[in-house]
């Protein structure tokens, strides 16, 4: 290390002049608030006043407050349904010349010749697709306004998600792409995980759930939940998660993939219906959740080892072969009425590899 700065009145060591080199060097994004980024209307955000932001080794900006809209896209004339968006502040490169603001789908730097990691700086980010209607308390409603009131069920609409808004200080630990806040410094998922090709998870519109099907148990989804820096639910967390996502239906997938017709599960951000509260699809049937919940069911008079893990994990002490029991939420392609925002099944062991069980992810904040 070496001294940076020192003081002189007179600037004759080259430490003391004050460039915009060196507050580059040495400034972080200093705000006024977390949320410097927030949702302000349909299709756009607004940037907040006062924020200080170094852009490569040659400028730093203060904002004003500035409206984002679509046409601020560095290409394309339109917001994709299932896409996440990456908002940069960019360098003209000409001091006379105020900061230039992107909305990108790369999540590297804007598309353009002229644009490249040395004169962009990536602040933050959303996620354009399915949202539900509520009221200030984040109750659904009908398009009256009536909390829960006729129709209620299909009061969706296809928009900037405001709770997928982030900010390099106001975001999840793990990559914030396909994430919602959900409150108490937690972050969800959008959408049931997938695979994503290198033994994690993702939440990706349109992707197939991964399941059994895939080899998924409940300790095989905790353990690719962890390499992309997320974890399981637990019970409560995914009730208020799936909360505003409508009951299943026997007969119909109108508000979810739930009718009792269905034989697999489907691809996941497609029926307008199955989303809840907090903009997160599926929830309510598709697959179910395995939830970070265990539960013991003593039906024997005593206990003894039993091998069910497999070779070289141990065994478990328990009161028969099947005594331990991890809960999964949410329902299944099939469920019909039993699926819903609380519905759970407390009677799969967490070993046990099915077709019909996958994983909905969440991750506590920065």
């Amino acid at each position: 290390m070496s001294r940076l700065f020192v003081y002189d009145e007179n600037m004759t060591d080259e430490r003391a002049k004050i460039t915009v080199a060196k507050m580059a060097a040495i400034s972080d994004i200093v705000a006024p608030v977390k949320e410097y980024i927030q949702y302000s209307d349909t299709g756009t955000v607004t940037i907040a006043a006062g924020c200080v932001i170094a852009v490569g080794e040659n400028a730093v900006f203060k904002t004003a407050e500035t409206e984002l809209t679509k046409a601020n896209l560095d290409q394309g004339a339109d917001f994709a349904h299932g896409s996440d968006y990456y908002i940069y502040i960019c360098d003209p490169g000409t001091d006379a010349q105020d900061e230039i603001y992107l909305i990108s789908l790369n999540s590297t730097f804007p598309d353009g010749e002229e644009w490249d990691d040395t004169n962009t700086r990536k602040i933050g980010g959303f996620h354009y697709g399915r949202v539900r209607n509520t009221d200030d308390f984040g109750r659904p409603v009908n398009a009256s306004g009536s909390v829960r009131g006729s129709g209620w069920e299909s009061n969706t609409r296809v928009d900037i998600l405001p709770n997928s808004v982030w900010t390099t200080k106001h975001r999840p630990k793990c990559d914030p792409s396909g994430m919602v806040y959900l409150g108490n410094a937690l972050w969800g998922d959008i959408y049931l995980s997938s695979n994503d090709g290198a033994n994690g998870l993702q939440s990706v519109y349109n992707a197939t759930p991964i399941t059994g099907t895939e080899g998924l148990n409940w300790y095989i989804a905790g353990e690719r939940a962890r390499r992309v820096g997320k974890r399981l639910p637990d019970y409560m967390e995914f009730t208020v998660a799936a909360d505003g996502s409508p009951q299943g239906l026997d007969n119909s997938n109108t508000n979810g993939w739930t009718a009792k017709t269905n034989t697999a599960r489907t691809a996941v951000g497609k029926i307008a219906n199955a989303v809840s509260s907090f903009n997160i699809c599926d929830l309510v049937g598709n697959v179910w959740k395995w939830l970070n919940e265990l539960m013991h069911d003593p039906t024997a008079s005593s206990a003894a080892w039993y091998d069910v893990f497999g070779g070289g994990y141990g065994q478990a002490y328990m009161y028969s072969s099947t005594g331990l029991h991890a809960l999964i939420g949410g329902g299944d392609w099939s469920g019909g009425v039993y699926c819903g925002s609380r519905a759970v099944n407390c009677s799969s062991s967490p070993w046990h590899v099915s077709t019909a069980v996958g994983v909905w992810c969440v991750c506590d904040s920065l």
